[in-house]
């Protein structure tokens, strides 16, 4: 999922991607930073152990972001 903001003329964005590992939990990887930077400000990871877990942590970020001004893009 990717979010955008419009802010003092400069783009910023919030990805969250899921991931399933290996070991059968997921990974919850949050990357966010300036659009037009070539790399991301930060990269946060947070492992779970359901993809319902995932799927939550995915929708509470979502909405938390969405007060903060940022819109779904993708």
């Amino acid at each position: 999922m990717l979010l955008l903001k419009n802010s003092n003329e400069r783009i910023y964005y919030y990805k969250i991607n899921v991931y399933q590992t290996l070991f059968g939990d997921y990974l919850v990887q949050k990357e966010y930073g300036l659009k037009q930077n070539l790399k991301p400000t930060n990269t946060i990871k947070e492992y779970v152990d359901s993809k319902r877990e995932a799927l939550y942590k995915v929708l509470d970020i979502a909405i938390d972001k969405k007060e903060l001004g940022y819109l779904k893009a993708s």
